[in-house]
C-alpha cells in the first residue's frame, strides 16, 4: 500500500500514542521529527519502541554470476547489504588496432602495451592474482542469491588388507 499524506498522519498519530506510552509525560514531537527525517521512518519508529528485529541474513551466497559472496553488514534504514567477492585483478592496457586481442595473457600483456593514441584500441586482460571486492545490493536482491553450500569433501578408505 502506498503511502500518502494522510496515511503518513494516521501513522504519525498511532506513532506519537506509542511513543507517550513508552517515554511517560514526555513531548514527543522532537522525537518524531527526528524519526521522520531518516531515511526509513518505520525502522526508526520500531528502534525507538525496542522492537526492531534484524532480519536473518545468510552469511554467505551465490549470486547469478555464481560468485561467492559474503555478508559484512546490514544497513536497515536504506535497506542494503554490504558484502565482498574475490575476483582476477586486471589491468587495462591500450594496444595497436592491429593486435589481435586474443594472443595477450597475464603473462606477455606487457609486450603489446601502447600509451594511448589514434591507433591504438583498449583492452582489459585478467591477471592471476586475486583481490577482494566489496560492494551493497539491497536485501531483497540479497534474499534471491542461494544459500552457499560448502563441497562436501569424500573420505576414502585407503586400508589394505592382507
Amino acid at each position: 500500500m502506498a503511502k500518502t499524506a494522510n496515511n503518513q498522519q494516521e501513522f504519525s498519530k498511532v506513532f506519537k500514542a506509542a511513543l507517550e506510552c513508552k517515554y511517560h509525560g514526555m513531548s514527543v514531537d522532537n522525537l518524531l521529527r527526528v524519526i521522520y527525517a531518516t531515511p526509513n521512518p518505520e525502522v526508526a519508529m520500531e528502534l525507538m519502541l525496542g522492537i526492531h528485529e534484524e532480519p536473518v541474513i545468510n552469511q554467505v551466497v551465490v549470486d547469478s554470476n555464481n560468485r561467492k559472496l559474503t555478508f559484512i553488514s546490514f544497513n536497515a534504514f536504506e535497506g542494503q547489504v554490504t558484502y565482498s567477492y574475490q575476483q582476477n585483478k586486471s589491468v587495462h592496457i591500450y594496444v595497436s588496432k592491429d593486435v589481435n586481442v586474443a594472443e595477450i595473457t597475464s603473462e606477455n600483456y606487457q609486450e603489446y602495451k601502447k600509451s594511448w593514441g589514434d591507433n591504438t584500441t583498449g583492452h582489459n586482460v585478467t591477471l592471476p592474482e586475486m583481490e577482494t571486492v566489496h560492494s551493497t545490493m539491497t536485501l531483497s536482491a540479497w534474499e534471491k542469491c542461494q544459500k552457499w553450500h560448502a563441497p562436501q569433501v569424500r573420505e576414502f578408505d585407503c586400508s589394505i588388507e592382507d
